[in-house]
């Protein structure tokens, strides 16, 4: 790792808030690039140099100041990281006061640099993560090739297997991916990931054999607060797996209407089936009952819906509609008057099913 003024003032900040000691950071080159007496920031510091050739401490009494332009009295050390010598810590003051100190001070910089290092691997890791997870679930399909050697060498995952998504939407936040994890971790549940996506999801790949289910989307909802809800898909092998059942996932949110705060995607069989239906070929087909199921007044779309959704049961839809059966019965009446499709004949029926999820779907723009 290169100590660089920005990381040597960082680390600067994280160590001299413990002592009050002058202390100074070099790079490679001996230049002071961190210091907590600012002037001396951008100063070649002799001493350092010689620190870094030999790899041995310097200690700096005021017999030795004319030998080493640039610098005061005090100890220098080197300063190491995976086995390297990456920079030079100095302790200005009289050597023989702070000698021992310097010594912690250098240990406390090694630390304090070991952290940053693995704060920074974590990032580019999740920067990673976060690039793959958006190419792979990308509206427009992936390159699936590419996205599986990235799974394999550079995420070092194994996606060869069945899995299923989860998609948490609702108010994001990075306590909440933190809390999830560690719920999930005290599961012993083996997830290939935990992703927050876009600005309102968290992405889940489960274990396809994971038998729990309902248990661990009770827990999600729970953990993740009342504004959240959970869209579970069916489990898919490898990345085409993940990808399709993430789609399934969220049109189970979407088809709920916020209804419930877990959907199912195998609870909407019957929607996914109309949505998967040709854009062109539905038109032909249906075009002649398109327009007029569409200017229907509500009245009468709001009992076909219910009707449909009330399995064709006139006792049903009656209360579910708070009407006279023979209300209900005028309406149906109606609506065969309008549309040449009777509700009530199974044929007719699964027309205006379609035809109706359809434009419900176009309304809320699932696709």
């Amino acid at each position: 790792m290169q100590i660089t003024s920005k990381l040597g003032q960082e680390i600067i900040r994280k160590v001299a808030k413990y002592t009050e000691l002058d202390i100074n950071i070099m790079n490679m080159e001996g230049q002071i690039v961190a210091s907590t007496d600012r002037k001396r920031v951008g100063e070649l510091h002799t001493g350092a140099v010689e620190v870094l050739c030999t790899h041995e401490e310097l200690i700096i009494g005021d017999k030795e100041l004319s030998r080493y332009p640039g610098t005061k009295q005090g100890v220098n050390l080197p300063i190491n990281h995976k086995d390297k010598v990456v920079g030079v810590v100095g302790v200005s003051g009289e050597p023989s006061v702070i000698y021992k100190f310097t010594g912690l001070i250098r240990t406390a910089v090694e630390v304090v640099l070991e952290q940053i290092h693995i704060e920074r691997q974590g990032h580019y890791q999740q920067r990673q993560w976060n690039y793959w997870l958006h190419q792979l679930l990308h509206p427009s399909g992936f390159n699936q090739e590419k996205l599986e050697e990235d799974a394999s060498y550079s995420l070092q995952i194994d996606y060869r297997a069945d899995w299923r998504t989860a998609v948490l939407f609702g108010k994001i936040e990075q306590d909440v991916v933190d809390a999830i994890r560690r719920e999930l971790e005290s599961m012993q549940l083996d997830t290939l990931f935990i992703l927050p996506f876009l600005e309102s999801e968290i992405v889940i790949a489960v274990p396809g054999e994971f038998k729990r289910l309902e248990t661990l989307c009770e827990k999600l909802v729970r953990i993740s607060g009342e504004y959240t809800r959970l869209g579970v898909g069916e489990v898919g092998y490898g990345l085409v797996g993940i990808r399709n059942s993430y789609v399934q996932a969220k049109h189970a949110l979407a088809f709920s209407d916020r209804k419930d705060k877990i959907s199912y995607s195998w609870d909407w069989v019957m929607e996914r089936l109309t949505l998967a239906i040709d854009p062109e070929q539905y038109m032909l087909v249906s075009s002649t009952y398109e327009n007029k199921i569409r200017n229907l007044e509500s009245t009468y779309l709001e009992t076909v819906d219910a009707f449909l959704n009330n399995n064709l049961s006139i006792k049903k839809t009656a209360a579910s509609l708070h009407i006279h059966r023979n209300t209900l019965l005028y309406r149906l009446d109606k609506v065969y008057q309008k549309t040449g499709l009777d509700p009530r004949i199974f044929n007719d029926a699964c027309i205006l099913r379609i035809v109706r999820t359809k434009q419900i779907c176009a309304m809320k723009q699932i696709n």
